[in-house]
């Protein structure tokens, strides 16, 4: 009985040593700039000047936010927000001399992307608001406002180009290029969609398929069709943008200056390339597999031409 009970309260004591939280303690850290950089209340720098923030204290881990834009620790967590939507591409029209062939669309209302869905769609017509090559000749589309074609900031929104090429003469070839769409807020332009990024994701539908150059192509650079020549069928084809979730901002990052594996610091020197008002901040924490415990240090920065 007597072994049975030492070895049950064993047990018992190791328990409870596991279950200890791990605790930590909050970080003694301070930030401050040269108070020789003071200019009316403001720490003044030239564009390209390096600042130099200087540091007091440790922190196992540090943070740094500039307060530039996509740098900024008000902007931390994902959001909606919604600006201008502004589209902007360019376009060459090569060969043939047909017209009309080339129609830019947007909808907030596509339900599914089957070609019967698409094809019947409540399509908003914006071929109108874009200036469009004639000729080989690469023309700039202008802004395109299509603010007025979502109802709020969780709307999404689809682009189509749709092309169209009649038999009995040459068709025309259409290269369209630089093409963005941009959520413009009053401190930010977010690029929402470019080819680049989203060059995974277009859909196409056509009634003619062969050859593959009589059909949409998508690559990083550019969305092309070749037109047929003048005994080629008479060809419709769609490209379709993803849906575009029009005010989602992704959040702003941060960059770490400092891991718990590295000694203190004693300063950060970092250098503005755009004259504005910053708000710099460092966001030292201390943290184990149970406690998280920071501070957060702010300094406004002006910087000059």
């Amino acid at each position: 009985m007597q072994r049975s009970f030492i070895i049950l309260a064993g047990l018992a004591l190791a328990v409870v040593s596991c279950s200890k939280k791990l605790e930590t303690t909050t970080p003694d850290f301070q930030v401050k700039i040269d108070p020789a950089r003071m200019v009316a209340d403001t720490f003044t720098y030239k564009v390209g000047d390096t600042t130099q923030f200087l540091f007091a204290g440790n922190a196992d881990n540090i943070a740094f936010y500039s307060g530039e834009p996509g740098k900024s620790y008000a902007n931390r967590k994902a959001s909606f927000k919604l600006g201008k939507l502004a589209l902007s591409f360019s376009t060459k029209a090569e060969f043939g001399t047909q017209t009309n062939t080339l129609q830019v669309l947007a909808t907030n209302k596509l339900t599914a992307l089957d070609s019967a869905t698409v094809v019947n769609a409540n399509w908003t017509n914006i071929t109108s608001k874009a200036a469009l090559a004639t000729s080989a000749t690469v023309v700039n589309s202008g802004i395109i406002d299509l603010t007025d074609q979502v109802s709020g900031e969780k709307d999404s929104l689809f682009i189509a180009f749709k092309y169209s090429g009649v038999t009995g003469s040459t068709q025309r070839t259409w290269t369209i290029t630089n093409y963005v769409l941009n959520n413009v807020l009053a401190d930010q332009t977010v690029a929402i969609s470019n080819l680049a990024t989203d060059v995974s994701f277009w859909t196409r539908y056509g009634n003619v398929w062969n050859p593959a150059a009589a059909r949409w192509t998508a690559t990083a650079t550019d969305l092309k069709i070749t037109g047929g020549g003048g005994t080629s069928p008479t060809n419709t084809s769609w490209i379709i943008s993803k849906p575009i979730y029009v005010g989602q901002i992704s959040p702003d990052v941060s960059v770490g200056i400092k891991s718990i594996t590295e000694p203190a610091k004693t300063g950060y020197p970092y250098k503005y390339t755009v004259p504005g008002v910053y708000k710099a901040t460092f966001v030292a924490f201390n943290h184990t597999l149970d406690e998280e415990r920071s501070v957060i240090r702010e300094v406004i920065i002006k910087v000059i031409p």
